[in-house]
């Protein structure tokens, strides 16, 4: 009888019932493989994040913080009412973190992670300023990793491990100085001694203004192609061309290839600016900010083996 119904079911019903099915495979395959396409363009992000002592608590706190952001703007843009309930059922946000960020200052977050001072930051400003540490006329002291390890007539010094303990309880001194030492804060000195070089823990000096232009050249590549993925605007479309290598360059011509596209990239720079420049004036009315951008990249192997390895083609 069952069955009999099941064969009774009208054809349309059927269809529909496909093409619900259908639309879910499709919509979970898309999910999978952005998922797996934002993992992939973390990972340099990732890398300079960990060089510079941003650790996973501060990243997320900023994606919760963009989330939050753009579905704002998405509802602001569509006409709908901006409330926090609305822009938690769009992100998964809670609604109460996301009624403390929108009341929050647009660099709160930013603020909270710069006054967060992590193991290797407690590490050396310890360092520098306790007393126990700190030789004649203001030295900060060489230490050896253990007094122990100090050679006879300087044991009375106290060592890393000592100084770990006080300021780091609960961390291994050896992974806090392997960091230290990784990332040029501190040197070996090669006679059972180390020394610190900063009292900050910034392993990269970086400039403000050469990391506002890391965040804006990577910024404008992804805006433009985000905006080559809706296929809603399909007829919307910016130019952006990849030319590559189909099997491969010889490593000893990677130096010859270097100085070939920045000889050409300088002529065709100069063209496109030469065209901008004729255009562009001070106190026009109506403008838009636009150019172009090219870069030469070389493909990290392990990273590329990671995305195979998770997308679906």
């Amino acid at each position: 009888m069952l069955r009999r119904r099941i064969r009774e079911i009208p054809e349309s019903v059927r269809l529909i019932t496909k093409s619900v099915v259908l639309c879910l495979y499709v919509g979970q395959s898309v999910k999978h493989n952005l998922l797996a396409a934002f993992r992939y363009l973390l990972r340099p992000l990732v890398r300079i994040a960990i060089r510079n002592g941003i650790a996973y608590p501060d990243f997320s706190g900023m994606v919760q913080d963009a989330y939050v952001n753009v579905a704002a703007a998405q509802l602001k843009a569509s006409g709908r009412e901006l409330t926090p309930d609305a822009i938690s059922i769009m992100t998964e946000v809670s609604p109460e973190d996301v009624h403390e960020l929108l009341l929050s200052p647009d660099d709160a977050k930013l603020s909270e992670a710069e006054q967060k001072i992590n193991a290797a930051a407690r590490i050396l400003v310890g360092w520098h300023t306790d007393r126990d540490y700190i030789g004649p006329y203001g030295l900060v002291r060489d230490l050896p990793f253990a007094r122990s390890d100090a050679p006879p007539g300087k044991r009375d010094v106290r060592g890393f491990v000592e100084l770990a303990q006080r300021y780091c309880e609960g961390y291994p001194p050896k992974v806090l100085l392997d960091e230290l030492v990784r990332t040029a804060c501190v040197q070996d000195l090669g006679n059972a001694f180390y020394r610190a070089l900063t009292r900050s823990y910034v392993p990269e000096q970086l400039s403000a203004e050469s990391i506002r232009r890391f965040a804006q050249v990577v910024h404008n590549v992804i805006e433009t192609l985000e905006v080559n993925l809706r296929r809603s605007e399909s007829g919307v479309r910016r130019v952006e061309r990849t030319v590559f290598a189909d099997y491969g360059l010889p490593r000893e011509e990677l130096g010859a290839f270097d100085k070939y596209i920045r000889d050409r990239g300088q002529i065709f720079a100069d063209d496109i600016d030469n065209w901008l420049s004729a255009r562009s004036q001070e106190g026009q009315q109506g403008t838009v900010q636009t150019g172009i951008g090219f870069y030469h990249y070389v493909v990290n192997e392990e990273d590329e083996r990671d995305f195979g390895k998770t997308f679906k083609s």
